[in-house]
């Protein structure tokens, strides 16, 4: 079993957009592929994420720079997936809704409402979430919890408690922005409400009237979210996640994982694979979803970090028995019948 979990790039995007704002700063300053900021519906490793998070506190100096760019982290700032959280029309249906519907954008994390007498505790639980990179997690979901509850409440909505699962940072920031008791060291971070708010009449004039579409090759992507006990799902996604950065190695995989090069070696043939047999499967696999999207063969071979054009055509022909160009031609065909 391969033990990682991913969060997928669209959830971030307020982040960056954020930092630039702010700080004059954004996650190429972290030297992470612009190809892979651009493909929103993108995995990456939750580990590699919380090294952006360290790395981000080390450039700006600023244990709280999550509360300075916290108006924008909310999932207005994702775009048209983002405002479908908030288009419910009372705040229960929203907190339902982006429990379950975060599961598409995060593996490895629990969201989840508890109830405890009057209280209302909007939970977030990720063991995963661990160290520098983790405190600022935590802290950017208990603002995305307090910036989504203020679009139903209104801006001056003060929540009875936070608990953080996170050590304690004596930042003054961070009382200032949340105004209320804050709990570190907690087992999960939650938002505390009181039940109160469930009866509230929202008064709001719903934005989003639109119904949001979805391409067939959109909502594969966002379905695709696969669980840390799913291994072959996992190593599809780290060999792609790879390829942003490279031709994909046992090297850079192993160390996401925490194993020696021998070690995955060893696990990958416990299933009867080979990493180079299952890179070529999975390369193949993006390759026809960005045939499918018009991409010509030259700038496919490109996004998948093939050093030419020869070597994609290649290992595209062993893998599917004809040429890249042969198979989009036959994509073209059946667009047109």
């Amino acid at each position: 079993m391969l033990d990682i979990a991913f969060i997928r790039t669209l959830f971030i995007k307020p982040l960056n957009s954020a930092l630039i704002k702010h700080y004059d700063l954004s996650f190429s300053h972290l030297e992470v592929p612009d190809l892979l900021l651009k493909e929103s519906m993108s995995l990456l490793p939750f580990n590699d994420y919380l090294a952006w998070l360290e790395r981000i506190e080390q450039l700006t100096d600023d244990s709280a720079y999550m509360v300075k760019l916290a108006k924008e982290i909310t999932f207005e700032q994702m775009g048209g997936l983002g405002e479908w959280y908030l288009s419910c029309p009372d705040l229960p249906l929203a907190l339902r809704r982006i429990n379950y519907g975060l599961s598409c954008l995060q593996s490895g994390a629990s969201y989840h409402s508890e109830l405890s007498g009057n209280i209302l505790k909007w939970t977030y639980h990720n063991p995963y979430s661990k160290g520098r990179g983790g405190l600022h997690d935590n802290l950017r979901v208990a603002i995305l919890f307090v910036q989504t509850i203020r679009e139903y409440l209104g801006d001056y909505f003060t929540p009875l408690k936070i608990q953080l699962n996170t050590t304690e940072t004596h930042n003054s920031a961070i009382n200032d922005y949340f105004q209320c008791p804050i709990r570190w060291n907690a087992h999960s971070t939650q938002v505390w409400l009181p039940m109160s708010v469930l009866e509230h009449v929202d008064n709001r004039v719903l934005k989003f009237k639109k119904p949001m579409l979805m391409s067939n090759l959109q909502l594969d992507d966002f379905l695709n979210m696969p669980q840390p006990t799913d291994t072959a799902k996992l190593m599809f996604e780290l060999i792609n996640y790879s390829r942003y950065y490279q031709y994909p190695n046992l090297d850079f995989i192993a160390q996401r994982l925490d194993l020696s090069k021998q070690q995955l070696q060893r696990r990958l043939h416990r299933f009867g694979w080979t990493f180079t047999d299952t890179t070529n499967y999975v390369l193949c696999n993006i390759a026809i979803k960005y045939m499918q999207r018009g991409l010509p063969i030259t700038e496919i071979a490109a996004n998948l970090s093939y050093k030419n054009v020869q070597s994609f055509n290649k290992a595209f022909q062993r893998n599917r028995g004809v040429t890249p160009i042969q198979y989009q031609q036959r994509l073209l065909e059946k667009q047109k019948s």
